[in-house]
Order: structure tokens, then sequence, then C-alpha cells
């Protein structure tokens, strides 16, 4: 592998076994006190999420570029029907207590296709903007592209995962205008959808109330309220340098979701402010590698898809910091290879791998985003020294 591959298989392996010394400490007490009586439970799934995660990463790194733009439109059509197969009652289905319809047992194991919808939905919408010229035309490029992502967004919204098809229209739409998608045909499309996106969401009472407590957490502080003011609680406790690893206390029934969208705040606690700034530290050196990667990618199908996946783990980590923070609504979003759950681990090494392809392909060229005589973005790729 490159250098550029290895350093973020580093930063990959860093966070990975972090998630894994955190997870165990989150959940060992509670699972040894419940009625599994196992404190390696989480822990034990965990890690044959990451062996299998692992696997996966190592076949799309051979793979060869070119062949994942040849695949997108099988990909995205396997990943549609997955979509509408969560959808239909008695094969589709939610988890106690959280009322959404979201994953599919499969051989025994449980598949979240949205998961699966950010990696697809990179691959072909990163395809389909290396050509720049059909990019840019309105019928040809614009308006396929545009819609097949408000159909995946409306379908992943239809869960209902409201906050997954926002963050996907998010990353996807900077994608496409890092591609050279022209302004003119972005910007009123967006707002349309933005608008009827708006009109809908707000008729769904789960939503209302997600965004009433976020106003007013204090209103309901033992019902809705509590899970964001917990951690507060634990990431506040930490102080500058933690309670210490396994002494954190609002891990201990006080804290729902420990193990998966609200770990952060049990490193908060534990580690203090120095250790949530370390985690972060990370994903400032994984977006670093990203972009070097990118910039060296060799083809604007490389260049694309290096910045749509790297944008995919900050912006979700951005989101789940914000979360545990209330600095946003609720959003049941993970904390990329940190948080409990194999569906999200096993996509998003995929797309490492194939970043690590990209980086091994890209070795002595270089990309660069410039702007067009229209104004928008333009990708060019260009020999460079090493």
């Amino acid at each position: 592998m490159s250098r550029r591959a290895w350093f973020l298989v580093s930063v990959v392996a860093a966070l990975i076994g972090l998630g894994l010394v955190f997870l165990y400490s989150a959940t060992a007490a509670r699972c040894e006190n419940a009625r599994l009586a196992d404190p390696l439970f989480f822990l034990r799934r965990q890690l044959i999420s990451v062996l299998v995660a692992v696997g996966a990463m190592i076949v799309a790194s051979r793979i060869p570029t070119a062949a994942w733009g040849r695949l997108r439109w099988p990909l995205l059509l396997f990943t549609f029907l997955l979509l509408g197969l969560v959808l239909v009652p008695g094969i589709g289905r939610g988890k106690s207590g959280h009322g959404a319809q979201r994953w599919l047992d499969i051989a025994g194991f449980s598949l979240q296709p949205s998961e699966m919808a950010k990696l697809t939905l990179a691959l072909f919408l990163c395809g389909t903007a290396a050509d720049a010229e059909r990019l840019r035309s309105f019928f040809r490029g614009f308006l396929p592209t545009f819609g097949i992502l408000l159909l995946a967004c409306a379908l992943i919204a239809r869960q209902p995962d409201v906050g997954t098809a926002i963050f996907l229209a998010l990353v996807m739409g900077l994608t496409l205008f890092a591609a050279g998608l022209r302004f003119v045909h972005l910007a009123p499309c967006a707002l349309l959808a933005a608008v009827g996106g708006w009109l809908v969401v707000g008729r769904m009472g789960h939503v209302r109330a997600r965004i009433d407590t976020w106003l007013n957490p204090d209103a309901q502080p033992l019902t809705s309220g509590l899970q964001v003011k917990q951690s507060l609680i634990a990431l506040g406790s930490g102080g500058l340098w933690g309670e210490g690893l396994g002494r954190g206390i609002q891990k201990l029934y006080y804290l729902p979701e420990v193990h998966a969208d609200f770990i952060f705040p049990v490193i908060g606690e534990e580690l203090g402010f120095s250790g949530t700034m370390g985690i972060l530290a990370l994903y400032l050196l994984l977006g670093a590698s990203g972009w070097s990667i990118a910039r060296r990618a060799g083809t604007r199908f490389g260049f694309l898809f290096s910045c749509a996946m790297t944008w995919l783990i900050l912006i979700q980590a951005a989101f789940n910091v914000a979360v545990v923070t209330a600095s946003v609504p609720a959003k049941g979003i993970p904390l990329p290879f940190v948080s409990h759950g194999g569906s999200a681990l096993i996509f998003t090494m995929i797309g490492i791998g194939i970043l690590i392809r990209v980086a091994n392909e890209g070795e002595g060229e270089k990309c660069a985003v410039s702007s067009s005589p229209g104004g928008e973005p333009a990708v060019t790729c260009i020999p460079a020294s090493r």
C-alpha cells in the first residue's frame, strides 16, 4: 500500500480500537447485571462485525476503481430494492420502543439498508458526475441524478429516518456541487425540495416532538428530555482529564443508548475534555488523509469519491457530537468506527477499502478543484512530481 493508504488505515484502526475499549467500558456492567449475564455481549458482537468489516475492506481495496464505477447501477438498484423491502410489513422490522422500521433480517444477520445507501449513492453519483459535460446538461445530467438522490432520501425518510435523509442530501449535494453541477440548476431545485420536505416533515409528530424537546429539554426531564440532559451531565462531570477509564457513572442505567449513538459522552466522562479532543483530532487526521488521497486520485471518479467518503465520515461524526451536546435535535446517527453497529461499520469500511485503492492507483497524479468559465467548480487531474 502507498504511504497515504497506510496513514488512513492507521487512523481508522485507532478509532476502531478506541471504540472497542469504550464499548466494553460502557456496556460490561449493564450486560452482567441484566438477564444476559454476559459482560462481553456487545463487545463480542462488535468484534465479529470488525472482522467482517476488515475482510470487506481488503476485498474492496483489490477491486479497480474503474470497476466500481461500472458497478454503480447494479449496486444502486439493489439498494433501492432493499429500501423498498424494509417498508413492507412483515419483512422490514424495527427495534422495540423506537417506532421505526429500518432493518432487514438476512441469513440471521440484521442489515440496515440506509447504511448501504450512503455508500452506493456515493458510488453512483460520483460515477455519473465523472462525465463533466453530461453533468452540466439539465435533462441528461442534472435531472436524473438529482431525481435519484431525492428518491433515495424519500424512501429513507419514509422509514421514518428523517435525520439520515437530510444528512445524505447534504453530503451528496455538496459532492455534486464540487463535481461541477451548475448552481443555476441546483439552487432552485434544492430550494423546492427543501420546502417540500419541510412541509412533509412538519406533519410528523415525532419530529415536532424532538424539536420541542431540543428547545425546552427541562419540560420533560424524565422522559423525552432525559437522554440529552444525562449526556450533558456526563460530558460536564468529566472535567479536563476525566474520572478515569471504567469509572464513569452515567453509563450505569442513567444514560440510554450508551453503546450506540451516545458513546461519546461516556468518553467525555471517563477521559474528560482532553479525551474527547483526542477523538476529534483523529477525525481531523482522517479528513486530512482523505483530502490528500483525493488530491492525488488521478481520475475525476477517484477524486469525487474520496471527497464524498471523507465528508460522509466527518459530517456524520460532527452530527453525532452535535446531538450529544444538544446543539441540534436528537437523531440516531452513530459515531463512525466507534459506536456499536454492524451495518454502519461494514459499509463504511468498504468505502475505506475503495479509498485505499484510489490512493494506490493515484500515485504520481494530482487533482484539484478550479473554477469553470461559468463560475462553477471543475475538477482537473494532472501528473504530479513525486
